[in-house]
């Protein structure tokens, strides 16, 4: 290999400019793999497949397990039980230094690129088919090009990149796709950090609209139950019967309440502005009959809902709150006392979590975005919760959060904007050189 630090750049942008179409394809390349997350299973396998093979080809040694392969995963105080993982590999390629020189003391070591080919399943109908990855003005359609292998698409290419143009890695540059992120999954992310796979850095994709984030937001998504046994059998006529879809609408009342007066606390660094919200999903009560035979006040209502939160909330503390919201409400509403609660988890707890702005790989990102698009660069926390938090929380490895821009996430006619699979491909291989050479 030759040394071309020094026109390395220029010869990255003109590289990526003249593989426009190979970013572009392999995007719909890998949307066009149906890889759904229906916990407790999922279709990740033929994406992977397809991914371990790009990595052979670029040089890379891959390793392809499963996440119940990993010695030490199902004890980790991070391990969600409820998943299930055959034929659901993640795959790690690693490019290493291929003179095989010992790194220098303190020098640039290492460099990890995460994504996850998971994703939610689809339903309803769009204008544009779910796997075809259509491109109309400037966006690429298709389930999962925005979240997220429009971001995986660009550091493979960006990998690729920096291969053929036969740049010397000072360290190793590991490429990582995971199974299970959606749904509060991660324990295929876990499986990669106690495999070993960790770094001085890494960056995920996730399309936080071209921002560069240090930080992400938490959440769950529960389901609460109100239930009376004395409702049951009784007809039309019955006066004072503890009613749950009532006592259900107490409870939402709390909540919004409760929502209103966290919201005004003090809030971290970066989301001092930001606004946290507790989204109802689904609500279910009764059953409806034919009119005239539904004479019974239903036994049972509950409803699902997601609550996100700031770093620094902890599993515990979330929970205690919302449960001390519905002890309040059960105290001052009578009908309430006569009915019972039960909470049931639909998601892991999901930490916020925070890296530094000072670490070198924050700032690396910016200067060379700057320099693709010749604008200041954004910093905002992502608004959404994600992995992110196995690595700031669970691994010596701090992440950057840096995706594209899109729309219709998890919904009909996702989208990812075309050119900013470009400027993320152009921006990814720059940092490598400078990180790695």
């Amino acid at each position: 290999m030759t040394d071309l630090k020094s026109n390395s750049r220029s010869l990255i942008l003109e590289w990526v400019g003249e593989h426009c179409d190979d970013i572009i394809n392999l995007t719909r390349s890998l949307v066009r793999f149906p890889s759904e997350n229906k916990p407790p299973h999922g279709n990740e396998k033929e994406c992977q497949m397809f991914v371990a093979e790009f990595l052979r080809d670029i040089g890379c040694q891959v390793d392809v397990f499963t996440p119940s392969e990993v010695e030490g995963l199902t004890d980790h105080p991070a391990y969600w039980p409820k998943h299930e993982y055959t034929d659901r590999p993640n795959v790690v390629g690693v490019l290493t230094n291929q003179a095989g020189e010992e790194r220098s003391p303190g020098g640039k070591r290492s460099l990890l690129f995460t994504g996850h080919v998971d994703v939610v399943p689809v339903v309803g109908e769009g204008r544009y088919g779910w796997w075809d990855g259509t491109i109309e003005d400037g966006r690429l359609y298709g389930r999962g090009s925005n979240d997220m292998k429009g971001g995986i698409a660009a550091y493979l290419m960006a990998a690729r990149c920096v291969r053929e143009l036969g740049l010397e890695l000072e360290g190793d540059l590991i490429l990582e796709t995971v199974v299970d992120e959606e749904f509060g999954g991660a324990n295929g992310t876990l499986a990669c950090r106690l495999r070993g796979y960790n770094a001085d850095a890494a960056i995920n994709p996730e399309p936080n609209n071209m921002l560069i984030s240090s930080a992400h937001r938490g959440g769950q998504q529960f389901r609460l139950f109100v239930t009376t046994e004395e409702a049951i059998g009784m007809g039309f006529g019955a006066t004072g019967l503890p009613d749950p879809v009532t006592g259900l609408g107490h409870i939402l009342v709390a909540l919004e309440e409760y929502n209103k007066d966290r919201n005004a606390r003090p809030k971290p660094k970066g989301f001092e502005d930001d606004v946290f919200p507790i989204m109802p999903f689904v609500m279910r009560a009764g059953e409806l009959l034919p009119w005239g035979t539904g004479e019974s006040i239903p036994d049972t209502a509950w409803f699902e809902f997601w609550i996100e939160i700031p770093p620094g909330v902890t599993e515990e503390g979330l929970k205690s709150e919302l449960e001390s919201v519905v002890e309040r409400a059960t105290a001052s509403t009578p009908t309430l006392r006569r009915m019972s609660t039960r909470w049931e988890e639909r998601t892991r707890f999901l930490p916020g979590s925070t890296m530094s702005e000072d670490n070198p790989i924050f700032k690396l990102l910016a200067k060379n975005l700057e320099s693709v698009t010749g604008r200041p660069s954004s910093h905002e926390p992502a608004p959404f919760a994600c992995d992110g938090f196995m690595f700031n929380l669970h691994s010596p490895t701090p992440v950057v959060i840096f995706g594209p821009r899109g729309g219709n996430a998890h919904a009909p006619d996702e989208w990812v904007d075309v050119e900013d699979l470009i400027t993320l491909t152009k921006t990814y291989a720059l940092t490598i050189a400078d990180w790695l050479t």
